[in-house]
């Protein structure tokens, strides 16, 4: 029985999520075709990391795509509480900011921050970062659908 992959999208402009939203259909649709048990591509937005957070404890996810420079909740803090959480912790996750100073990006992949992209990005980087990013769930003996094979609870 194939099942959906769901991605969230972190951004606080809405026109940056609206672009990625469609470079990771279109991408979707290419890469997970490729693969017989992925039936489909589900994304969740949110403006910033406290709505993802929110969403998160509603919804598993199978990969972010998050914004550093957000209100109400930055991208960094939204990486230090997702590091924190065993639940959520494994997610494979993407950075997608113009902020592109060495110490915030090591600051981020310190956090569990899996990949960056540079603003504006191009569909090659997302598709690139996206492809990556399912390399990690497999290397992690994770199903890019269900999680983590030792704990499919945790994804629904």
């Amino acid at each position: 029985m194939s099942q959906r992959m769901t991605i969230l999208v972190i951004d606080d402009i809405p026109l940056m999520r609206t672009i990625l939203v469609k470079f990771l259909k279109s991408l979707g649709l290419k890469i997970l075709s490729e693969d017989l048990e992925v039936g489909g591509l589900e994304i969740i937005e949110a403006s910033n990391g406290k709505v993802a957070l929110e969403r998160l404890k509603k919804k598993p996810v199978n990969m972010i795509f998050l914004d550093l420079m957000m209100p109400e909740m930055d991208g960094l803090t939204f990486l230090g509480l997702k590091k924190e959480d065993p639940s959520i912790a494994h997610i494979p996750t993407i950075i997608c900011s113009a902020l592109g100073e060495k110490d915030t990006l090591e600051r981020a992949k310190s956090l569990g921050a899996h990949s960056y992209i540079v603003k504006p990005f191009s569909m090659k980087s997302v598709e690139e970062k996206f492809r990556k990013a399912l390399e990690v769930c497999r290397a992690q003996g994770e199903s890019p659908v269900t999680g983590p094979r030792h704990d499919l609870s945790l994804q629904g």
